[in-house]
């Protein structure tokens, strides 16, 4: 099974989340069969200075490291954390992140899930 790549370029062509004009994501790479028990997808994740936007509840594990920028994230527990370029987080399975940026940020992260058609 040949390995994936996607060039640095791709944090440039993400899609905006409907609804949310500031936010920008995309699957990038991961596992592609349905049978696989345990898979695993990436993803660029950017997000310019505007409304705040609060994710569903996550259903899976995600890490993910800033790449470049600035992130404000604030949990259901009231916790907040601005993390910038070199920053990395894990938000467990259960919880609901609010994301705001006062500039920009860019992150790249990964996360378990059910099968992700790329």
């Amino acid at each position: 099974m040949p390995f994936q790549i996607k060039d640095k370029t791709e944090r440039f062509k993400l899609a905006a989340l409907p609804g949310v004009p500031n936010v920008f994501f995309d699957d990038m790479l991961g596992t592609q069969q349905s049978d696989i028990p345990d898979p695993i997808v990436g993803a660029w994740f950017r997000m310019e200075k505007g409304t705040e936007s609060t994710a569903p509840t996550y259903e899976y594990d995600e890490f993910g490291v800033v790449y470049e920028g600035e992130f404000n994230f604030r949990d259901e527990t009231g916790q907040t954390a601005t993390l910038k370029a070199g920053d990395v987080f894990f938000f467990p399975r259960g919880s609901t992140i609010t994301f705001s940026s006062d500039s920009y940020g860019l992150a790249v992260k990964c996360r378990s899930q059910r099968y992700v058609k790329l």
